[in-house]
């Protein structure tokens, strides 16, 4: 359809009728005043037929108005339940243990997620794709660390107990990458200290999955085996907002 036949009908359906209710009921009241209550010579007066054509004409312009209210209510609605819904599937309390990729996250972990597919539609099955951050319901071996909590992007880990990680990684500015740092065979960090890895790219058919969402589940594409060791750092704690609660009422 033409955009200005669009448009013209969108105009037509959305304003000008319901105008055309609105102004057309106002001049039938001020007519019916006029009926009852002013009396002057030779007073001017619509036929039946006149008469009954406008209110026919103002009933369907309103009802076109009480019809589009409705929807358009129906709509929000819709919308905001939709938002609540996806909310809920971005930030939530792990219901199961769940696999995604080479980790296995425990139940009762805390998730925050993003998910640009997600529309809000009811009972889609549960998925980690889109993942951002998870405080783990109790410590788990990840990168060959042990964490409390994880932020994927950048990958940053909170180290659960004092531990000694290596190798340590250097990015090497005459080749290009990351490589072994010679100088320091490994970290001694502590508890509470944040883990900061390299991630490497894992080669995958862009155009295959164009429009799609990422591999979840076991065939998600997170393999923290992977990831190479920059450094230890002081903080700040892995931030992992809390479980969505639906409003009351």
């Amino acid at each position: 359809m033409p955009l200005f036949l669009s448009t013209l009908l969108n105009f037509i359906f959305a304003t000008f009728i319901p105008m055309v209710g609105l102004v057309l009921t106002g001049a039938l009241l001020v007519y019916a005043v006029y009926v009852r209550w002013i009396d002057i010579p030779q007073k001017w007066l619509l036929t039946t037929r006149a008469l009954q054509v406008l209110i026919a004409v103002a009933v369907v312009c309103n009802a076109w108005l009480g019809v589009r209210m409705y929807l358009t209510h129906s709509t929000q609605q819709a919308r905001v339940d939709g938002a609540s819904v996806r909310a809920s599937r971005e930030r939530f309390v792990l219901p199961q243990d769940f696999q995604y990729g080479e980790l296995l996250i425990p139940a009762g972990s805390l998730i925050n997620r993003r998910d640009p597919f997600d529309k809000g539609e009811p009972n889609r099955p549960l998925a980690l794709h889109g993942l951002e951050a998870v405080r783990f319901a109790q410590p788990v071996e990840l990168a060959g660390v042990q964490a409390t909590a994880l932020q994927v992007l950048p990958a940053r880990v909170e180290l659960a107990q004092d531990q000694r990680l290596g190798p340590v990684y250097r990015y090497d500015s005459a080749t290009q990458s990351w490589v072994p740092n010679k100088l320091i065979s490994g970290l001694a960090c502590r508890k509470g200290q944040i883990a900061v890895f390299q991630v490497p790219p894992i080669e995958y058919d862009v155009q295959a999955e164009v429009g799609k969402p990422a591999p979840d589940g076991p065939d998600a594409r997170f393999a923290p085996s992977q990831w190479l060791l920059r450094a230890c750092e002081n903080g700040p704690a892995i931030t992992v907002e809390p479980a969505f609660q639906p409003a009351a009422g």
